[in-house]
């Protein structure tokens, strides 16, 4: 791995350390109710101006002014969450917005930027990677960030949005656009020839099966793990918010061990990207499930640790499977398309679990048994309508083998 890609992923380290202020801190912050319609206008902006900007990326090849946007706007949106008081719920959901507006800026070009720095490790292993170091800065900041909300309160927000701040001035420092070898750009050709042109339409086919996959399983997991089980813990089993902390960032631990070794098995002739992708997808409903008959906080560690198999198996398949399905010049609208569909399945997951509250008396309970539905919709998408054939990382769709493009 070279110097560029280290200093990359140093800054990622301080912007994942930070996200404990939306997801966690600023979630507790408010109500449930708040808090789901919050979730919902985060997800709902990163979806929305997701693809756009990352089709404007691949269009500018320009993912480093891209990612600094998304950076420094999350940034300051998590230091101003320090003003805003609890029953305040309107700027807490503007803010939450902002947020997502952030994440559409840097998600999707840091995925890109990330495999140019990098194209000759394999899809898996560049994946688990990224999401190794994701997982600790974001264990860190949960954990740190719980301490000092129990010692220090709403300077929490201060903390976390500084971290931010160093992971932005790294980046701007350190971290530069990989040019293009424009001699090389052969789209003419792509767009004349009908086979090719088909082909690449085939590709697109199953990004979208994909993405409709993960928004089932996000759908469950942000309507279950994020909105309601912060103030599950809290609410219902009267949990102190540093215990909180502590169960929430199991998952993250978790994650942080495993995301390596799962990235190998994403590369592996054994398992390939599709078995780990409904891997992650079951293990996510199975936990999601489970929360409903735990009545004791600490027990709610062992599906958080599921949850810790499960984000890895699906972020570095999917993931990976975009990288073999798209090259440079469209990777960004690739990435943006996965983004889309776990930001549409975190935008549903809120609103179906908050009118679950609103409508059954707060029922967690039901609304938890109720999200648990909908990943088996995506496991059986995936298992009617996608193959793939492992050695190869080859994928046919409906049987149809789907060539590899060719990157410039």
């Amino acid at each position: 791995m070279n110097s560029q890609s280290k200093f990359f992923l140093l800054g990622m380290l301080f912007i994942a350390s930070g996200q404990p202020a939306q997801f966690i801190f600023a979630i507790i912050k408010a109500d449930a109710i708040t808090a789901t319609i919050m979730l919902t206008l985060y997800f709902s902006f990163t979806g929305l101006f997701g693809i756009p900007l990352s089709r404007l990326s691949d269009r500018l090849m320009r993912r480093k002014i891209f990612s600094l946007c998304g950076f420094l706007l999350v940034a300051i949106v998590f230091m101003g969450y320090y003003f805003i008081p609890p029953t305040a719920a309107i700027p807490l959901i503007i803010s939450s917005a902002l947020v997502g507006l952030g994440n559409a800026f840097y998600n999707p070009t840091s995925y890109a930027l990330f495999s140019e720095l990098e194209p000759k490790i394999s899809h898996g292993k560049l994946m688990s990677y990224y999401y190794v170091v994701s997982s600790a800065g974001w264990t860190f900041g949960a954990i740190l960030g719980g301490f000092f909300f129990q010692y220090f309160g709403e300077f929490t927000y201060f903390f976390s949005g500084s971290l931010c701040l160093i992971g932005f001035i790294i980046s701007f420092l350190f971290v530069h656009d990989v040019p293009l070898q424009k001699e090389k750009i052969q789209a003419p050709v792509v767009l004349n020839n009908s086979n090719l042109t088909s082909n690449l339409r085939r590709c697109t086919y199953i990004i979208i099966i994909v993405s409709i996959a993960v928004l089932t399983r996000h759908l469950a997991a942000q309507g279950g793990l994020v909105a309601l089980l912060p103030n599950y813990i809290s609410e219902e089993l009267h949990t102190d918010t540093f215990t909180t902390s502590l169960i929430l960032a199991v998952n993250m631990t978790s994650q942080s061990v495993l995301m390596l070794p799962i990235g190998k098995l994403v590369d592996s002739n054994t398992f390939g990207r599709k078995t780990i992708l409904l891997l992650g997808i079951l293990a996510s409903d199975i936990a999601v499930l489970s929360y409903s008959f735990i009545a004791f906080p600490w027990l709610i560690i062992f599906p958080q640790i599921l949850v810790g198999f499960a984000w890895p198996a699906i972020i570095t398949a999917s993931t990976a499977m975009v990288t073999d399905l798209t090259t440079r010049h469209n990777r960004s609208q690739g990435m943006g398309l996965l983004n889309a569909g776990f930001s549409i399945g975190g935008s549903l997951g809120p609103i179906i679990s908050g009118f679950i509250l609103v409508q059954y008396g707060n029922s967690f309970v039901l609304a938890f048994q109720f999200l648990a539905i909908f990943p088996l919709i995506g496991i059986m998408l995936l298992l009617v309508t996608l193959s793939e054939n492992r050695a190869t990382h080859d994928y046919f769709l409906f049987h149809r083998k789907i060539d590899h493009p060719q990157d410039s």
